[in-house]
């Protein structure tokens, strides 16, 4: 490769990414299976009767999947649904556990990784028809998609985050192909599940594209309220069902979590948290009582009282750096911030990052290979070592999340810095007239 070309920089960032994505990977298992039998040694997945909770701890039916040995302190088993979902959310949960019982489990993964397989091979049918292209990107796009740490975790917990993303990806699909209509839509229906889609209606808005963005917010109306007349023919009725009081606050916000529960979780109000216990504890052997149980400790209202200002402070950076910045660097900066700035973020909101992953892929071989862009290896690489940490299996110590957090920020920090304009969104064309002028033919 002849790292003083484009096209020779490009294949050997991407060549670095897929090495050390499965070298992590391999180390990982490796590592596992030399000490398998060693006690308190534990599957880099996680505990066992604890797999799939996230969708199979609510129901009271046998599920395919479910561990007999499922813990049941929070009392939720035959619940359906976690308290204070948005009725969307809801309904998928009853949809999954009563319509589709006992194959819940079975039916959420096949649309997830479904949506994944065909999201991938979709991106490699495109982005092997430039000149630049190697087999070895194919691999990084199928190893990353199906094998990625996010995706590994919407599967091991059985999280509707996977339901969520099908519907972002295919919103960020029809966005790049000018089908803001349909991106809208797609984007408000997702909100519906979880709420961080929204931010993508607001990119929308930054466009301009206020009609559209309209259009989302009808249709999450819509949804929202046809969700609830499901639930039940009076949507009042039905929303004062599906809320409950909530001890979230109290339990995951101004109180210790578990550590078997705070090293699955990057955000950096839990990394501020977990460093904080560590340097208290001087190290990371924690008492049983500490590791296990949830202390009502002072220390977690003064965390809370310094991470709203410095969660302001970082998300205003990020608007005011990507404000005027390319649609790529918008779209990174909204999924690290939404994957890094809530108060509690388990591993799975991970895979929200593959969506603008993809869209790199594609900048850098039609925009930096082709010399149309230009972008040092040291550049590509800050975006990409970050990604391939953030995407690699890793132990499941307590630091964990710590170092999830740290790789999220510094792809932050790349995002608001170096600028991306891609052809992809419209934005070199504009800059190159000559490129423009062949587009136009």
């Amino acid at each position: 490769m002849d790292l003083k070309s484009c096209r020779g920089r490009v294949q050997t960032a991407v060549l670095i990414y897929l090495l050390v994505f499965v070298a992590l990977n391999v180390g990982v298992w490796t590592w596992y299976a030399v000490h398998r039998h060693t006690p308190q040694h534990h599957f880099p997945f996680g505990e066992r009767i604890e797999r799939f909770g996230d969708l199979l701890r609510f129901s009271g039916k046998y599920q395919v999947g479910k561990d007999s040995r499922m813990d049941d302190s929070g009392h939720l088993i035959g619940t359906l649904f976690p308290a204070n979902y948005p009725p969307f959310a809801v309904v998928i949960y009853l949809f999954l556990l009563q319509v589709c019982a006992p194959y819940a489990l079975p039916v959420m993964l096949g649309v997830m990784l479904g949506g994944v397989a065909v999201a991938c091979t979709l991106l490699w049918r495109r982005v092997r028809r430039f000149e630049s292209y190697r087999w070895y990107m194919g691999a990084a796009i199928f190893a990353t998609g199906l094998f990625g740490w996010g995706t590994e975790q919407v599967v091991m917990r059985g999280n509707i985050e996977g339901v969520m993303w099908v519907v972002v990806c295919l919103g960020a699909a029809l966005y790049a192909r000018r089908n803001y209509n349909g991106a809208a839509v797609a984007f408000g229906v997702a909100c519906c599940v979880k709420p961080y889609p929204v931010l993508w209606l607001g990119l929308m808005a930054r466009q301009r594209k206020y009609r559209e963005v309209a259009l989302g917010l009808l249709s999450a109306a819509v949804v929202t309220l046809g969700s609830l007349l499901v639930i039940d023919r009076n949507p009042l009725r039905a929303y004062r069902h599906i809320t409950s009081k909530s001890t979230f606050f109290e339990n995951y916000i101004v109180a210790f979590r578990p550590m078997d529960e705070m090293k699955g979780d990057h955000s950096l109000f839990q990394t501020m948290k977990t460093i904080a216990r560590v340097v208290r504890n001087h190290g990371i052997n924690f008492s049983y009582k500490e590791y296990w149980h949830s202390p009502n400790d002072p220390l977690a209202w003064k965390l809370y009282h310094a991470y709203l200002p410095v969660a302001a402070v970082i998300g205003l950076v990020t608007l005011w750096k990507v404000w005027n910045k390319p649609v790529l660097n918008q779209v990174f900066a909204l999924a690290c911030v939404t994957v890094v700035l809530p108060m509690v973020s388990g591993d799975y909101t991970l895979s929200l990052l593959l969506v603008p992953m993809g869209f790199l892929l594609f900048f850098l071989l039609e925009d930096v290979a082709e010399g149309r862009e230009a972008m040092s290896l040291g550049k590509m690489l800050w975006f990409l070592l970050p990604c391939a940490w953030i995407m690699g299996t890793e132990h499941l110590g307590i630091l964990h999340g710590v170092f999830k957090c740290i790789a999220i920020l510094v792809l932050l920090g790349a995002s608001i810095s170096i600028p991306l304009p891609s052809t992809l969104f419209g934005e070199s064309a504009r800059k190159n007239p000559t490129l423009l002028h062949t587009l136009a033919r």
